[in-house]
């Protein structure tokens, strides 16, 4: 019997219900981590974004963990960005983390991170070893507790993530460039609802805060860092100079000028990278990105003698190369920035207040920002699939990527990679001459809808 894969590039995510987020999946996964960490005093800490399933899953967890490991300590964080879990995780006694979210999907799915003492993800040995025991055991009789008493002390613990933004809100003032701006912040209806408009309120600020106020199932809903057009509709309504935007968990942002362009990850770590160039000497000109990042961004970063390295898609392949290059700052195009100097994990909020730092020290209006970047035109397409074929033996579609790069991978770049996350092949084309990539995208896109894709 083959064993369903648990872990995928960003720990595990499903739809609430279906193997692995079923309940006596949950429950037993609770049981591995519960066994691996049976030991006296071990402490956890858990913590969600605003799905109306994650409350559920949070207790499921706790009770497989409390049953194989009963004098654990287990903390509720409640509702909580994913980089404030892992913060406090870093910063106290926990010897775990575990996040319930599923990052910017619809409510409808779920999942779980989960960080180890340092605030970093789990090493890939580790989520190998949960992985073997888990398959290694039969499922066993839920016995979810409905009366789990967390440990006391969870607010202190959120505490520490607002002390340590406010920390880094301060001086800003409201103001770029000595003038005060506008700011928009679009919470998605997710975990940072409560602590995105406090943080920005501290910096002096006084936004439109829109998104924030999450009924369990709005999640995401037309809003966040993936649907960028409600907050651009009202940045140019309410004539603001930024809109900031993020995703269900808090990891990423997305940003928007006030002429309504987006200022995609892409952007946030060409500007942070120039600031941290200028202002600290531990800054290696190394930048991590991924496979998905832009031409136009390693060019410019080139420009400044600054060596743009390509990790796979996903953020802990990110922190692996950063943590191997000494790199301090990395990312994806998805606004995932992690500024390692800093934290383990990216931080929408975070990454948010050091873009706006970043233009204030380069004297940069941030209507101007956009045009600082010059990205080549690049499209993407996320094609759904009913099963995943071998890329590496797909013979027909590698003899057209042969052809492609032989004729056009001097200033153009294809990339097609199975999602780690959704039951997607998601294909890209980049190019300095946008009809390179016209020409091109329809007969892949094509080529693979009729082998692999659902009808």
């Amino acid at each position: 019997m083959i064993k369903e894969k648990l872990f995928g590039t960003d720990g595990i995510r499903q739809k609430v219900g279906l193997y692995p987020l079923d309940d006596t999946s949950v429950y037993k996964l609770g049981r591995v981590i519960g066994e691996l960490i049976s030991v006296s005093g071990t402490r956890i800490g858990i913590g969600r974004d605003t799905r109306s399933s994650g409350e559920h899953l949070a207790k499921l967890i706790a009770s497989g963990i409390l049953h194989t490991s009963p004098h654990t300590e287990i903390y509720d964080l409640g509702h909580i960005p994913t980089p404030g879990l892992s913060f406090a995780t870093d910063h106290s006694p926990l010897e775990f983390g575990i996040m319930i979210t599923a990052s910017h999907n619809p409510y409808t799915d779920n999942g779980i991170k989960i960080f180890g003492s340092d605030g970093e993800k789990l090493s890939q040995e580790l989520e190998d070893e949960i992985e073997r025991l888990f398959h290694s055991q039969e499922d066993s009789l839920l016995e979810q507790s409905s009366s789990i008493v967390f440990a006391p002390g969870s607010d202190g613990l959120k505490e520490l993530y607002v002390r340590f933004l406010k920390g880094h809100a301060s001086g800003i003032d409201g103001k770029i460039n000595g003038t005060p701006i506008k700011i928009v912040l679009d919470c998605a209806e997710g975990a940072t609802y409560q602590i995105a408009p406090l943080i920005f309120k501290e910096a002096g600020f006084d936004p439109v805060v829109i998104h924030a106020h999450p009924d369990g199932e709005n999640i995401n809903l037309g809003c966040g860092s993936t649907n960028t057009d409600r907050v651009r509709e009202i940045v140019l309504t309410e004539k603001a100079h930024l809109g900031i935007s993020f995703d269900g968990d808090g990891d990423r942002v997305i940003l928007v000028d006030k002429l309504g362009r987006t200022l995609d990850g892409d952007h946030t770590i060409y500007f942070i990278s120039k600031y941290l160039n200028a202002t600290r000497e531990d800054f290696n000109k190394t930048v991590v990105g991924t496979i998905m990042g832009n031409l136009g961004l390693e060019k410019a970063l080139g420009d400044m003698g600054i060596r743009y390295l390509r990790a796979k898609v996903g953020d802990k392949y990110v922190y692996r190369e950063m943590k191997d290059n000494q790199s301090i700052i990395g990312g994806e195009q998805s606004g995932h920035t992690i500024l390692k100097c800093f934290q383990r994990s990216g931080d929408g909020i975070m990454t948010a207040l050091y873009f706006i730092k970043s233009l204030d020290y380069l004297g940069i209006d941030p209507g101007e920002a956009f045009n600082h970047l010059v990205l080549f035109p690049q499209v993407s397409r996320d094609i759904r699939i009913r099963e995943k074929k071998d890329l590496a033996h797909w013979d027909s579609l590698n003899s057209q990527i042969h052809e492609f790069n032989e004729k056009h991978g001097n200033n153009s770049r294809l990339v097609i990679r199975y999602s780690g996350t959704e039951p997607k092949i998601r294909l890209m084309i980049e190019s300095e001459d946008r009809t390179v990539i016209e020409k091109n995208i329809g007969l892949f896109e094509q080529m693979i809808r009729s082998t692999i894709g659902v009808d």
